[in-house]
């Protein structure tokens, strides 16, 4: 992954925007990384991880109750 600094990222916006085709851009500001730019086909990559994924709220008691009898390697 690229950095860059939020000064140079609004100078050469063009730049920076080509280069998140290839790879993402951590833009730093303050020595810190603040906003990440990525290509539109990353981004739906990750928003269709995000929407395959679900926290434990979305798990049946069911589905709990198999998983805490569940051991290991078995």
């Amino acid at each position: 992954m690229v950095r860059v600094t939020a000064t140079a990222f609004q100078k050469q916006f063009g730049k920076w925007a080509e280069r998140a085709i290839k790879e993402p851009v951590a833009i730093e500001k303050h020595g810190r990384e603040t906003h990440y730019l990525v290509s539109a086909e990353r981004y739906a990559f990750m928003r269709s991880l995000e929407r395959r994924s679900f926290g434990a709220e979305g798990i049946s008691d069911e589905l709990l109750e198999l998983i805490e009898r569940a051991e290991y390697g078995k």
